[in-house]
């Protein structure tokens, strides 16, 4: 169970890649490889279509085992690391992910995929992955912002999906620069998130925990230092002022939060936090009071 909901990131990756990005069995029709090569490398497919992963996971480890430099065995780990990711082993499918970038570094599918199920652990409170994710997602945004569809992808389904495509990498990234700190740097991925997909509640609610770590903490921290006469001449003042303002625009953001959770029930348990910290926000803006809160949740709420 994701601690942030479940994010359908899995249906835009069958949906575009696996077409593309992943090859599927071979006919021998120009062999550069043996018939017993081929028939174990197609061998691995007919419980796969089957829903028996674990079958197939095993006969793919076996012919890598057996057939370590076939032509065949790129293909056959590039399958491994969506078959691994799609049963929750994670540790292999990052494992075998890095040796098939190491043989093709443009590989953007394996990059795509492995950004992207880094990012899903992490939500999940699972931050293994998150230094290799930071780098698969800059990499694979690299090549999306580059402007043509990757090998192997149809151009017409390529630009119906980037903006898929630009929000997942865009938010994955955004959480794993959260997550080491770099708030600034977050906000500006996370906003970019935020616009190619309005309706998914993760990216505002991290554009406001980004804000609350960050520019809020220091500039709080630095009133609390101040003296009481401090506090009330003109420079405590204005850094109050600046305070308030932080937490204006939080109060929006999880109020925006609030309201796509509620709308979505993969959400409710983010929807939660989020109310609980914006119930305390609220309340100091407002005299201790969550009155107009409602309101303002309601302002938010999907249309359609």
């Amino acid at each position: 169970m994701k601690r942030w909901g479940q994010h359908p990131w899995l249906a835009v990756v069958t949906s575009l890649l696996l077409v593309g990005l992943l090859v599927g069995s071979v006919s021998g029709q120009q062999p550069a490889y043996t018939r017993e090569e081929a028939e174990a490398f197609n061998a691995m497919f007919r419980p796969a279509g089957e829903g028996k992963l674990a079958e197939a996971i095993r006969i793919a480890e076996e012919f890598l085992a057996k057939y370590p430099n076939s032509v065949l065995a790129p293909r056959a780990k590039q399958q491994l690391v969506f078959w691994y990711i799609q049963t929750n082993n994670l540790d292999k499918a990052f494992e075998i992910g890095a040796d098939v970038l190491k043989a093709d570094p443009n590989n953007f599918g394996v990059t795509y995929y492995l950004a992207v199920t880094a990012a899903e652990a992490s939500k999940g409170g699972n931050k293994k992955y998150d230094e290799q994710g930071l780098l698969y997602a800059q990499k694979a945004l690299d090549v999306v912002k580059g402007g043509s569809a990757p090998p192997g992808v149809d151009p017409a389904r390529w630009e119906q999906e980037k903006p898929k495509v630009l929000g997942l990498l865009y938010q994955g990234l955004g959480l794993f620069q959260h997550n080491k700190g770099e708030y600034e740097a977050a906000i500006e991925s996370l906003t970019k998130a935020a616009e190619l997909d309005p309706k998914d509640p993760v990216t505002p609610f991290l554009i406001a925990e980004s804000y609350k770590l960050g520019q809020y903490k220091r500039l709080q921290e630095s009133y609390d230092k101040l003296t009481a006469e401090e506090k009330v001449a003109e420079a405590g003042k204005k850094l109050l002022e600046e305070v308030d303002q932080v937490v204006d625009k939080m109060i929006e953001i999880y109020a925006r939060v609030v309201a796509l959770s509620e709308s979505d029930a993969r959400f409710q348990a983010l929807g939660q936090v989020a109310r609980a910290t914006l119930e305390g926000f609220y309340k100091y803006r407002h005299n201790n009071t969550t009155d107009g809160l409602e309101d303002l949740i309601k302002k938010y709420k999907p249309t359609t």
